[in-house]
């Protein structure tokens, strides 16, 4: 009897020590954890074409109190009524409506591949009638694209000659505030998107016949080989792709410029 009690004593002395052994190496494993957070720790990978490298793209104009490019080889050339203003990333190009643009020197290839094209915009009251052309590339006569707000459909748009994608999603834009436009080109079905502050606001199919013979340019349109539709207001943060942007990509630059 003696001896049985005295297995038992010893059973349950050592599940008492085992239990406090595995409670000090669960505390252990978690506070391990802990320190690796406090101390910067490790975060899901992000996903592929989303990190602030490649949202830079092929061409990056911040327009902030100068035409100097962060992407790409060239600068920008301001001609016509064009001066530096406060933007909402610390400066911005205000064009007159008139004679006022900047000239990228840049072409991306709108004819064979998908791109996108980017910009930050604001309107003034006198900009919100007729069409005012934002982002464009030239060609021999027309623009390859529209990146505008047509005074037409009240609201903004990424347009080709002869179709128009209007941003029927969004609500219609107010003068004086700035908003994040993004027009983005699929080659494969032929699908053309404008995004309106990183959403999704109008998608069509269309294609264009026009082929870039000139550099991208900010600030106004081409048509019947004559500038035409001058942006009258304020851009800023410019940016080109040789690819369609996912719209997850579309949503991050929209929040946030890349580094």
């Amino acid at each position: 009897m003696t001896r049985r009690w005295s297995l038992i004593s010893t059973i349950a002395v050592l599940t008492v020590a085992l239990a406090f052994v595995v409670t000090q190496l669960v505390r252990g494993q978690g506070a391990g954890k802990s320190g690796k957070e406090q101390a910067g720790g490790t975060s899901a990978a992000p996903s592929p074409g989303a990190d602030a490298g490649s949202l830079r793209g092929v061409g990056w104009w911040p327009l902030h109190r100068s035409g100097t490019a962060k992407a790409g080889e060239r600068d920008a050339v301001v001609s016509g009524g064009g001066q530096w203003t406060d933007g909402p990333e610390g400066g911005a190009l205000r064009l007159d409506g008139t004679h006022g643009y900047a000239d990228t020197g840049s072409r991306i290839d709108t004819a064979g591949k998908d791109y996108s094209v980017a910009a930050r915009v604001r309107l003034t009251p006198e900009g919100m009638n007729g069409f005012h052309t934002v982002l464009s590339q030239d060609g021999d006569r027309f623009s390859t694209f529209f990146l505008q707000y047509s005074g037409q459909d009240q609201n903004f748009a990424f347009s080709f000659t002869g179709a128009r994608t209007v941003a029927e999603k969004a609500e219609q834009p107010q003068a004086g505030r700035w908003y994040h436009l993004t027009g983005t080109y699929s080659r494969q079905d032929h699908r053309m998107r404008i995004y309106v502050d990183g959403r999704l606001a109008g998608s069509r199919e269309a294609s264009s016949t026009v082929k870039p013979t000139g550099s991208v340019v900010v600030g106004r349109g081409k048509f019947n080989g004559k500038a035409a539709d001058h942006w009258k207001g304020d851009v800023a943060d410019v940016h080109l792709y040789d690819r369609e942007l996912t719209s997850r990509e579309v949503g991050s630059l929209s929040s946030r410029e890349p580094g």
